[in-house]
């Protein structure tokens, strides 16, 4: 069993140091775990250098401060892996809902409206929120994050506008033109622009564009522009 020396010791802390590692607590628990590895595993009077090179080695892809970037990610988002299984939970319930709900409505039982209710109040405030966040955190770009957030902001704007028109409240189109809004003048051109620059995206980004625009195109169609008289005043108009 190899016995590392306090010279070899400082050596090591010495050289975590200089690779980029500034916590204090990461390069105690790096030294003490490198340590353990050459002691058990390094023959007695074998060349320690060249062992330890190849022990830190092990703990990096490009460089040795990798690990505290991980760690950090892993401190300040210490609850990703809850998030995402609620993520997944409410991403699920809401595609129950949505399809028991759209059932209900076609078969004129009652409580579709309550199902399909819950079922955009879960997707637009519950899974959008909680999958933005979790994007924003892998993606680490602030360019990407703003695109994200104006593509979740759209997504719950849409969902709102589709639930305030099953449901007949007021205010529906004012969601839904303001959802055309933000999509069209805001999210196409930031992700178009974003994405075009990335030669390895480009192809992509243009394809994807064209069908966001197709499906915006035929959405707008389906929009009335004018709003319908009521049913009052077609009676009276009529007479």
């Amino acid at each position: 069993m190899y016995r590392i020396t306090d010279q070899q010791v400082d050596f090591i802390l010495d050289d975590i140091r200089r690779r980029g590692v500034e916590m204090e607590d990461l390069q105690y628990n790096l030294l003490d775990h490198i340590c353990c590895i050459i002691e058990q595993n390094l023959e007695e009077g074998g060349d320690f250098e060249a062992y330890y090179l190849q022990t830190v080695a092990a703990f990096y892809k490009q460089q040795l401060s990798e690990i505290e970037e991980e760690t950090i990610r892993l401190l300040t988002f210490k609850n990703y892996y809850s998030m995402k299984k609620l993520m997944m939970g409410c991403g699920a319930f809401s595609a129950f809902a949505f399809v028991v709900g759209s059932f209900f409505k076609v078969m004129h039982w009652p409580g579709a409206g309550a199902i399909l209710g819950l079922a955009f109040l879960v997707f637009c405030l519950l899974f959008l929120p909680l999958l933005f966040l979790l994007k924003t955190r892998e993606s680490g770009s602030t360019r990407d994050s703003i695109i994200l957030g104006a593509a979740t902001l759209a997504g719950i704007l849409y969902g709102i506008s589709m639930l305030f028109q099953i449901m007949h409240w007021p205010g529906a189109r004012i969601i839904w033109f303001s959802t055309l809004g933000l999509t069209a003048f805001v999210l196409l051109p930031l992700y178009f622009f974003n994405g075009i620059r990335k030669p390895e995206a480009k192809t992509n980004t243009i394809v994807t564009s064209i069908i966001l625009i197709g499906v915006l195109g035929m959405q707008f169609t389906l929009t009335a522009l004018h709003k319908k008289p009521e049913p009052q005043a077609q009676v009276q108009a009529n007479k």
